[in-house]
This record gives C-alpha cells, sequence and structure tokens, in this order.
C-alpha cells in the first residue's frame, strides 16, 4: 500500500467497490442513497489510506468504513423523508423464486440495522466471521450469537419452497 498515492487508491478501489456497494445497498435498500454512502465511505478511505495497515486484508477495513456511513445515513432525520425506490418495488415477478426473494427482502428489513449488518456481511458477501466481528465491532462470540438470533428470527418470515431446499 506504500506512499499512498492517488493511483495506488484507484487500483485499491477497484476490488473494494464492488463489495462496498452491495453492503451499502443490503443496508439502506435505495440504490442513491448507497451510492451516496459508498462516495463517503471512499472519501474517508482515501483520507486514511496512508495509515492501511499492510498486514491485515483491506477488504474489512474498507467495509467497516462503508457500514459507519451507511450508520449515519439510517441515523439522520432524512432517512426517514426519502422513499424506497418505488421502481424496484413496482417491479413484478410471480415467479416463486422472486416471491421468496421478496419474502427474504422484507424479513431482512425488518431486523434492526445492525442484525442486518451481519447477516449480509457474512451470508450475501460471503466474508468470514472473523471478518464480520472485526466491520461490526464485536467480539467473535457476540457475532455467533447476534448471527444465530437473527437467522432464526429470519425463518418464520421467509416461506420455502420444498423442491429448492
Amino acid at each position: 500500500m506504500g506512499s499512498g498515492s492517488l493511483a495506488e487508491f484507484e487500483i485499491w478501489l477497484r476490488d473494494m467497490a464492488g463489495p462496498g456497494y452491495r453492503l451499502a445497498f443490503a443496508m439502506l435498500q435505495d440504490r442513491a442513497l448507497a451510492e451516496d454512502a459508498l462516495q463517503e465511505a471512499t472519501i474517508k478511505a482515501w483520507r486514511h489510506f496512508h495509515r492501511l495497515d499492510r498486514d491485515r486484508p483491506p477488504l474489512p477495513w474498507f467495509l467497516t468504513i462503508v457500514a459507519n456511513c451507511c450508520r449515519t445515513h439510517w441515523r439522520s432525520r432524512w432517512r426517514s423523508v426519502v422513499p424506497l425506490d418505488d421502481a424496484l418495488r413496482d417491479q413484478k415477478d410471480d415467479s416463486a423464486a422472486a416471491v421468496q426473494r421478496e419474502d427474504l427482502r422484507q424479513a431482512l428489513l425488518r431486523l434492526n440495522q445492525e442484525d442486518r449488518l451481519i447477516v449480509v456481511l457474512h451470508f450475501y458477501l460471503d466474508l468470514p466471521l472473523a471478518e464480520v466481528a472485526e466491520i461490526a465491532g464485536m467480539k467473535l462470540g457476540t457475532l455467533k450469537t447476534r448471527l444465530y438470533r437473527a437467522v432464526r428470527s429470519l425463518r418464520p418470515d421467509v416461506r420455502y419452497d420444498d423442491g429448492l431446499l
């Protein structure tokens, strides 16, 4: 990670932007807000890029910044004013898989923000539990308990087609 040149940062950011956007969108459920959070996280990462520890994987560090930016957006009073993306909500797909995806999306939205964060990081972004704990700012044991409870709370809300399991 060297001296932290702009060219080096741009190369580094290429690998981080995709997972960062997916996390932001999963947390905020709005494309524009997710883009704003990712842009804010990118600026913060650039400001602190020179301090990045080369001995540690960079993705958890960046996703922590993204998650914190999403928390800031979530706490903002403007969050309640900005509607969910109606264009996404109005798209109809009558397939069983689409119904299940919508059920899961609705169940995820009912989780509190911290539980949604850990579920998305582990199951959607496929991060190991140790990295999820680091990003969420939790001890590993606490994370495992919270993740177990979050997944258990999702189960009653999600319909499963026996043929898909």
